[in-house]
């Protein structure tokens, strides 16, 4: 499962890389962020506009399977998670994620942070459920992450990874025109592991308040090649 992952991009710099028109939430570059906090994600508004909003990781209830991540071979078959899927998705800006992996004679496994060389920011699909606050005034959001198993070197410790869409993956994911998976389908293929690179941080990442650059800063382990 993933539960955590870093954002540090700056506000220009998403509404650049993913089209957005207009910028609903206040965006703050995050270094550990994990589920049930309030993050930034790409949508379209009723308007089919795209925007730039705030929604809390994790839909409700908390403790259900697809809450903080869904495999994407399961989106099409439970009822919940299709009827999010027709009209209710979004892309979540993601600079890396983190993992864990056993180093030589560590007592404790070693957080490790995965980025894709190169491509500094990366659109993960999601669903998300919307209601209204008991004030009456407000939406809230809450959404899952899409996710598939990993492959090769990496599998054996890290399961699975978030689905990273290209170009065209993140138009189609976006475009309201679509709303049958089969249209969907081709572009939540996982990537293969050796296009990413992954490599061990502080393991005070573990603390979900924890937040600082070090978080996503490269730290040297005797055996780590």
């Amino acid at each position: 499962m993933i539960e955590r992952f870093s954002l540090t991009a700056e506000i220009g710099e998403l509404m650049d890389q993913f089209q957005v028109r207009k910028n609903m939430k206040g965006h703050k570059g995050r270094f550990n962020i994990t589920p049930t906090q309030n993050v930034t994600i790409i949508m379209n508004d009723r308007h089919d506009t795209r925007v730039l909003q705030e929604a809390r990781w994790g839909l409700f209830p908390f403790w259900a399977k697809d809450s903080v991540n869904t495999d994407y071979s399961t989106l099409s078959e439970k009822p919940f998670l299709e009827r999010m899927l027709k009209r209710q998705r979004c892309i979540i800006p993601c600079s890396g994620f983190y993992g864990q992996k056993t180093f030589g004679q560590e007592r404790d496994p070693r957080v490790m942070h995965t980025v894709v060389p190169n491509q500094p920011i990366l659109g993960i699909p999601g669903i998300f459920d919307c209601w209204r606050h008991v004030n009456g005034r407000e939406e809230v959001r809450a959404f899952t992450m899409v996710t598939a198993a990993s492959s090769g070197a990496m599998s054996v410790w890290q399961p699975n990874v978030p689905v990273v869409l290209d170009a065209e993956g993140m138009e189609d994911w976006l475009n309201p025109k679509l709303t049958e998976f089969s249209r969907l389908r081709k572009h939540l293929e996982p990537m293969e592991s050796y296009l990413m690179r992954s490599y061990p941080v502080t393991n005070a990442v573990r603390d979900d308040w924890y937040e600082s650059p070090d978080c996503v800063m490269e730290i040297r382990m005797p055996d780590f090649a």
